[in-house]
C-alpha cells in the first residue's frame, strides 16, 4: 500500500527517514546510568532527537506536542517532522508530512525554547553524557 501523503515527501527525505528508522529500531536498551541526583536516566525524546540529529547531520527542534507535552523531534532536509520518539505511541520513528493536505503538524508540533521553560534540563553533564552514549550506539548500528 502506498500512503497518500508520500506524494508530498521528497526522495531525499524518504531515504534519510528510512535510515533513521532502521537505526533507531536496531538500538538495544541502553543503560544511561544515573543523573546528578542519583536517579536512573531514562532515554527521552530530547536525548534521542539530539543524538539522531548529530549522527545524521539534521536539525533537532524542542517544543511541545499537542499542546503541552515537552517534546523534541527532527526536521528532514525539506522540513518534514521526523519524530524519533513519538509521545504516547508504541512504534516509531514516524514521518509527519509538512505540506499538501497535512495540517496536523501545525496542531501537533509547536517549537518553543524549552531552555527558558525548563532551566537546566539540557545542560547537565548527565544529559550531555547520555546524548554521547546514544550517539555512539547509533553509530554502531548503522
Amino acid at each position: 500500500m502506498t500512503p497518500y501523503g508520500i506524494k508530498y515527501v521528497q526522495e531525499e527525505d524518504l531515504v534519510i527517514f528510512k535510515k533513521i528508522r532502521n537505526a533507531v529500531l536496531k538500538l538495544p536498551d541502553i543503560n544511561l546510568g544515573v543523573d546528578e541526583e542519583g536517579d536512573k536516566i531514562l532515554l527521552s525524546c530530547h536525548i534521542l532527537a539530539r543524538a539522531v540529529a548529530r549522527v545524521f547531520l539534521l536539525k533537532y527542534v524542542d517544543g511541545f506536542f499537542i499542546p503541552n507535552f515537552c517534546h523534541s523531534w527532527i526536521l528532514s532536509p525539506n522540513n518534514h517532522v521526523i519524530d524519533v520518539y513519538p509521545v504516547g505511541i508504541l512504534g516509531g520513528p514516524i514521518l509527519m508530512v509538512a505540506s499538501g493536505s497535512a495540517p496536523l503538524i501545525e496542531f501537533h508540533y509547536k517549537e518553543a525554547n524549552l531552555k527558558n521553560e525548563f532551566p537546566g534540563l539540557f545542560s547537565s553533564p548527565s544529559f550531555q553524557g547520555s546524548i554521547r552514549i546514544v550517539e555512539a550506539c547509533l553509530r554502531m548500528v548503522i
